[in-house]
């Protein structure tokens, strides 16, 4: 690796013999060394040598061409086998899944800017490109292939992403366009099955991005990335706004891409359009087939992990993102700047709205400290606000949270997180989350089951009341996850009041709570 690496940093300039992949015996060597190589130790060389080929002017397009296709054609099987052995990305993550993260985006940022070398040695009519026109799909194709990679790896750690990633994005996809070479399919990797074409491929980054990752957990970010890629030849894109176009997205001026709801202020050349009409009845079709077999449909990879509750839950999010006309809010959103106290996970939950020490034979400890974080806007159903940095490790979609206003109420709220995503601010990058609040002045419940104790030997347990205020009689209750039997009637003291739980269904679960709904009927006594 050393002596390559010298060979990089002082090129001899004027002969093929400049760079050891300018010669094909000396590259095919090295490719075979980065074959058999340790994944990662090979990803980080293949970065590196792919890094090194846009400053070698004394190639020629054609070979410039072919070395960096090898490196990208080299790069797939180990890329695809680290992704395999990462976790998910968050808690748990080790410093070798943070290092093959790093060195992912590493990889797919220079291999973006040595395909978008390559189209601008085209577009300027270098000597010898135009042994490249038959290459024009391919060479899109690739830099929008790479794009999306990053993309999905940056959605799944909820972003930011950067603005220089739209922009090659729209290079990328203008170059096919402008050679009338957007629709032309080609196989994107050497010796792996697959054809796509640059039209798809962009459709395939703008429909994921505005299917709202920042509402999903990790593993339903890539549920949901897999049904992109598998519906996204079903789409096109249109020059002008068509009666059924949902979103646009502009080449001229490039950037996640918007709900024709918030439309344009000018038609204008770089425009593009395109409709999810098409995507929703596939989504509607596929979720129909899933809820009455209850199983992942057959023929569709959407990962050897996925459940079907989980595919279920991906169908419904796109179903609803995709929609034709766009999901309406329940209650206006006004914008508000106000501080509030945040606690998260069960234990902390239900400290806060127990009324005083319970006479239990348990302890759930006191709450950890309270985060401050500022909101920003809000309405009937939840708020949006900016986490204090650096965000907490807990900080994940379905989070419970108990909120409370600094200097305010008392009571304590209590919530799920939604939304979570990282986007650049005028300070730096800063945290933004949704929060849906479920109950306005949550209630403290103690719980038992009918045969007097629960599974793990002990009688009472507590946990969180909320009021069901669109159903009468009913409330949700949060317990700690996995304890409550589906199905099984509970006895809870509420409020001081005895009441009899009768089962309704399980509403949500996350990593430390069940939130169960109940019919609740209050004991005479």
């Amino acid at each position: 690796m050393l002596k390559l690496l010298d060979s990089l940093r002082l090129p001899r300039i004027g002969s093929d013999g400049d760079h050891p992949l300018a010669s094909a015996r000396e590259a095919a060597q090295i490719y075979t060394e980065l074959r058999n190589g340790d994944p990662l130790k090979s990803v980080e060389e293949i970065a590196d040598w792919l890094q090194s080929i846009p400053a070698l002017d004394f190639l020629k397009p054609e070979r410039r061409f072919e070395i960096v296709r090898d490196l990208d054609d080299l790069a797939q099987p180990h890329r695809a086998k680290l992704a395999r052995e990462a976790a998910t990305p968050g808690r748990g993550a080790s410093a070798r899944d943070a290092r093959v993260w790093t060195l992912m985006q590493e990889l797919w940022q220079r291999a973006i800017a040595a395909y978008l070398d390559l189209i601008a040695r085209i577009d300027a009519k270098e000597k010898g490109s135009d042994a490249l026109r038959k290459e024009v799909p391919l060479i899109a194709l690739r830099a929008l292939r790479a794009a999306n990679l990053r993309l999905r790896a940056l959605l799944l750690r909820y972003g930011p992403v950067p603005a220089d990633l739209w922009v090659d994005v729209a290079r990328a996809y203008r170059f096919a366009e402008s050679r009338g070479q957007q629709l032309a399919r080609v196989q994107v990797y050497t010796g792996v099955a697959g054809e796509a074409c640059a039209e798809e491929e962009l459709l395939r980054a703008l429909l994921f991005a505005a299917s709202a990752p920042d509402a999903l957990t990790p593993p339903k970010i890539e549920i949901a990335e897999r049904i992109v890629a598998l519906l996204a030849a079903k789409f096109h894109l249109t020059l002008t706004p068509q009666p059924n176009s949902t979103y646009w997205f502009d080449l001229e001026a490039p950037r996640q891409p918007l709900r024709l709801a918030a439309p344009p202020a000018h038609i204008t050349p770089g425009l593009r359009f395109f409709a999810t009409a098409t995507g929703h009845a596939e989504v509607q079709a596929m979720l129909e087939r899933v809820e009455k077999a209850r199983e992942v449909p057959r023929g569709v990879d959407l990962g050897g992990a996925a459940s079907v509750e989980a595919v279920a839950d991906v169908l419904r999010h796109l179903r609803q993102n995709w929609a034709p006309r766009p999901p309406v809010r329940r209650s206006e959103r006004k914008r508000q700047a106000a501080r509030i106290r945040v606690v998260h996970g069960l234990e902390a939950v239900v400290g806060c709205v127990r009324p005083a020490a319970p006479d239990l034979d348990f302890d759930l400890g006191e709450p950890p400290p309270a985060e401050l974080w500022t909101v920003e806007n809000q309405s009937g159903g939840g708020f949006g606000a900016v986490v204090e940095p650096p965000p907490a490790d807990w900080l994940a979609i379905g989070a419970l949270v108990a909120l409370q206003p600094e200097g305010g109420a008392a009571h304590w709220d209590i919530g799920i997180v939604r939304r979570l995503a990282h986007v650049e601010g005028a300070k730096g990058v800063e945290t933004r989350v949704g929060v849906q609040v479920l109950t306005r002045g949550a209630l403290h419940g103690e719980f038992t089951t009918n045969i007097g104790r629960w599974a793990h030997g002990v009688a009472t347990v507590e946990g969180a009341v909320i009021p069901e205020g669109g159903e009468a009689g009913a409330i949700m209750v949060a317990l700690a996850h996995g304890l409550y039997l589906p199905g099984e009637q509970l006895l809870a003291m509420i409020a001081e009041r005895p009441h009899l739980l009768f089962p309704i269904g399980l509403v949500e679960r996350g990593a430390d709570y069940d939130l169960i709904k109940f019919r609740a009927m209050v004991q005479e006594t």
